[in-house]
């Protein structure tokens, strides 16, 4: 007997309310921000369990497959009775003229002993209005997993910071912002590194800082320092290594960022004739980054690193999609070794 899902479009915060209702016959979920495609399909699937779809099954549309499978796959029953979830994958939202046909056709059998997911990445506006989505969403639920803006990235951590008992200070959850932005992966890694790091309760700022920074910590610093030491090939070497490691991009532009800023800071302030010591403490510099500073300061351009320090936004941006056809790891490079040339002035960067 064929059952009818009630339509309706929820972003994926939503979802784990909208699951404690009965279930729907089916669930698409859009996913332009893939942690949170990843998480709304897994809650649908646990709760798919809990209600007794028992017996599951995943199809992956990659290039070749037979679209007939799915309506073989919905129209089977389970030799033990059992209820069945089906999952088709489509990793890149485009199921062609085939598989269009076959979701439209999915979408009008629906029955009471399948549940259907349909896992799909960010579509494209034209995507959305196509008949075969437009199908799909007509007769379930659409779960939009939408990217997290930066004005919203420190309501998300604080919620999953609290979802395991932990809290952070203002400025601990600016710092988390700042060291993430952009990369909502890391952002969550982070905030599962805590959980098994420390109790439950408050986390002091340094203890924020010491978790944060310390698995890559060393390697950054080491990049850090051989820009400012102008050590080229220690440079380039120790890049390459953090993007083979897959080492978040925020993460390297956030630690030289405060290092050039360090240097501007302190640099401004010895050409006003102050010592080294005191223009650090009004730069606020400390520990191993002060000892940096320290040694290179005054050989280093002020105007040299305020003009790195712009194209290290440009870096940033590059890192989020923002700057069409530019690698940010070439960029990042890129922008080392001129900074490290002397004689390359004004320093000018090179896109990719």
């Amino acid at each position: 007997m064929a059952r009818k899902s009630s339509p309706k479009s929820l972003s994926s915060e939503r979802l784990a309310g909208a699951l404690s209702q009965p279930l729907d016959a089916l669930y698409v979920v859009v996913g332009a921000e893939p942690l949170l495609g990843f998480e709304a399909c897994d809650r649908i699937v646990t709760a798919a369990r809990q209600a007794g779809f028992s017996e599951r099954s995943v199809l992956t549309a990659e290039p070749g497959f037979d679209w007939s499978r799915i309506a073989l796959s919905a129209s089977t029953s389970s030799l033990f009775g059992d209820r069945q979830l089906l999952e088709i994958r489509i990793p890149t939202g485009k199921p062609g003229v085939e598989g269009a046909k076959a979701l439209e056709d999915l979408s009008h059998r629906l029955s009471d002993d399948v549940l259907t997911l349909v896992n799909l990445p960010r579509l494209e506006p034209s995507a959305l209005k196509s008949k075969w989505f437009m199908a799909l969403a007509a007769q379930g639920t659409v779960v939009h997993a939408e990217q997290i803006t930066r004005d919203r990235l420190p309501a998300w951590i604080q919620t999953r910071l609290s979802a395991q008992n932990q809290k952070v200070t203002q400025n601990g959850l600016m710092f988390l912002t700042e060291r993430t932005e952009g990369n909502l992966l890391a952002a969550f890694q982070e905030i599962q590194k805590l959980a098994l790091l420390y109790p439950e309760g408050s986390i002091s700022d340094e203890a924020l800082r010491e978790a944060v920074m310390d698995v890559a910590r060393f390697d950054i610093d080491d990049l850090a320092e051989s820009l400012i030491a102008k050590e080229n090939l220690r440079f380039e070497r120790t890049l390459r290594g953090l993007q083979e490691r897959g080492e978040a991009m925020p993460l390297i532009v956030w630690a030289l960022a405060e290092t050039l800023r360090g240097l501007i800071r302190t640099g401004s302030a010895m050409l006003q004739g102050k010592p080294i010591n005191q223009a650090l403490r009004e730069a606020k510099v400390w520990g191993q980054r002060q000892s940096l500073i320290e040694k290179h300061a005054s050989r280093i351009s002020v105007n040299r690193a305020q003009s790195a320090l712009q194209q290290l936004a440009f870096v940033d941006r590059a890192s989020k999609g923002m700057e069409e056809q530019s690698d940010p790891w070439d960029c990042l490079l890129s922008l080392g070794l001129n900074f490290m040339n002397e004689t390359a002035h004004p320093l000018e960067f090179v896109r990719s």
